[in-house]
């Protein structure tokens, strides 16, 4: 696993848990795309926090071209994209992932 996915994996999974802890009915589910992507044709690789209940998912995206960005997206499980945005990688907290997940799995 790269560098960057796993320190990203690692804040995603410690905010999962904190949301987790004040949120029972909201079970989440994180996947991690380390060579789906790229076996597709993607330089990228992602994370996925899935709220099943809510049909909701955030992804978590790192394109080998864009090293200090992450794409954020706001979509369902059919892949469809409500809204993104993109971010310096290194300002991705845990408290802005769990902003994140409350904001968008309530």
């Amino acid at each position: 696993m790269r560098q960057q996915l796993k320190a990203l994996s690692e804040i995603v999974a410690q905010a999962n848990d904190l949301f987790y802890e004040k949120n029972k009915t909201h079970d989440t589910v994180i996947g991690i795309m380390d060579k789906s992507l790229r076996k597709q044709g993607m330089n990228a690789d992602a994370i996925s926090v899935d709220c099943i209940p809510l049909n909701k998912k955030i992804v978590f995206l790192l394109h080998d071209e864009k090293p200090k960005l992450v794409d954020i997206a706001f979509g369902n499980k059919e892949g469809d994209i409500s809204t993104s945005s993109q971010l310096q990688l290194d300002t991705l907290s845990v408290n802005c992932v769990v902003e994140f997940m409350n904001d968008y799995f309530k």
